[in-house]
C-alpha cells in the first residue's frame, strides 16, 4: 500500500473543503496522513477518512520550519515512509528547503492561492491528485446519525463580518420562521454581537459550542441557514439542507458542496472581489440586496423537496 502524507493548513472550512482529496486517495488504496491545525485534530481524526492526523506545530513537524534542522534524524525517519508528499502551500524557506532535502523526488507542490482561482476549490485541490487516483470524489462527507428534526439551525457570522448578513435581517427572519423553532449558533468571531442575540432570542442560543456539540445539533437540524462560513462547509458536508447566503465571495469558487445546498447570491458590478476591497468595502450592496423573502421562499422550496 502507498503512503501520502498530505500538508494542508488553514481553517475548519479550508480542511473540509479538502475532505473530496482524502476520500478519493483513500478509496484509490492509499494510506493517508495528514498535516494540519491541531484544533481540529479530533475532528478530522473521526470523519474524514484519513489514517494519521499529525499537528503542524507538534514536536515531530516543527523542526523542518528551522533552518538548522537539529532533529533531522528523527525528522527524516517520520518521512522516509511516505511515497508522496503533497504540501498544499508555497515554497517558504526554510521548510521548503528542508521538505525537498530530505525528501528528494517526492513532494508535489500545489499551493492555494486565493486571488488567483478560477475554479471551485475542491476541484483545484484535487487536480494533483487526479494522476493518482482510481476513483475522485468531488463533494465533501460528513457521516452523522439524523434524528428527528427539531430545529432551523442558523449561524449569523463567519470568520469575516463582511461576508455576513446583517444580523438584523436574520432576527427578522427568524421572527418570521418562530423563534421557538430556531436554534442559534455563534462563534469566538460573534463575540460582538452577543448581547444583540441574549436580547433576542435568549433560550435558543448557543455561544461557541466545540465541534462534538456542533454535530449533536446538526443530527436534529432540519434546515440550516448560514453566511460563507467553515461552519455553513460542515453542515452542507453532512446532507442537511443547507441555504448559504454568498455576497462579496464567488460561490462558484467557495459555495458549499453537499446534497442538498441552495445558495443565495446577488452579483453586482463589484462582486465577487478579493480580501482587501473586501474589508474596505462600506455599503456592501451585494449582501444588501438579499431579501429576507428570498430566503423563505428558498426554505418552502426545500420544504417542497422534504414532502
Amino acid at each position: 500500500m502507498k503512503k501520502i502524507l498530505v500538508i494542508r493548513e488553514g481553517a475548519l472550512g479550508d480542511l473540509i473543503l479538502t475532505f473530496p482529496v482524502f476520500l478519493s486517495l483513500k478509496r484509490s488504496g492509499f494510506f493517508v496522513a495528514v498535516v494540519g491545525n491541531r484544533n481540529y485534530k479530533k475532528f478530522i481524526e473521526k470523519y474524514a477518512q484519513i489514517d494519521i492526523f499529525i499537528s503542524a506545530n507538534s514536536s515531530e513537524f516543527l523542526p523542518l520550519f528551522f533552518p538548522s534542522l537539529s532533529e533531522k534524524f528523527e525528522i527524516e525517519k517520520k518521512l522516509s515512509d511516505f511515497d508522496i508528499i503533497l504540501c498544499y502551500s508555497e515554497k517558504k524557506k526554510p521548510f521548503s528547503e528542508n521538505l525537498e532535502k530530505i525528501c528528494k523526488g517526492k513532494v508535489i507542490w500545489h499551493p492555494v492561492k486565493n486571488e488567483d482561482l478560477k475554479i471551485h476549490i475542491t476541484d483545484h485541490l484535487l487536480l494533483p491528485v487526479k494522476t493518482l487516483c482510481t476513483q475522485i470524489s468531488k463533494v465533501p462527507k460528513i457521516k452523522i446519525k439524523r434524528k428527528m428534526p427539531q430545529y432551523i439551525t442558523i449561524h449569523p457570522g463567519s470568520g469575516s463580518k463582511k461576508k455576513n448578513w446583517e444580523k438584523e435581517n436574520y432576527a427578522e427572519l427568524i421572527e418570521k420562521i418562530g423563534k421557538e423553532k430556531v436554534k442559534v449558533l455563534l462563534g469566538p468571531a460573534e463575540e460582538t454581537d452577543i448581547e444583540f442575540w441574549k436580547n433576542f432570542i435568549p433560550e435558543n442560543l448557543i455561544v461557541n459550542p466545540d465541534l462534538d456539540e456542533i454535530i449533536k445539533i446538526a443530527e436534529r437540524t432540519e434546515i440550516y441557514i448560514g453566511n460563507d462560513s467553515g461552519i455553513t462547509h460542515l453542515f452542507a458536508a453532512t446532507g442537511i439542507p443547507v441555504i448559504a447566503i454568498f455576497g462579496p465571495t464567488s460561490p462558484d469558487i467557495w459555495g458549499p458542496r453537499g446534497e442538498n445546498v441552495k445558495i443565495i447570491y446577488k452579483k453586482t458590478d463589484c462582486s465577487p472581489c478579493n480580501r482587501e476591497k473586501r474589508e474596505k468595502c462600506v455599503k456592501i450592496e451585494c449582501l444588501k440586496k438579499i431579501k429576507i423573502e428570498e430566503v423563505l421562499k428558498k426554505m418552502e422550496e426545500i420544504n417542497g423537496e422534504i414532502c
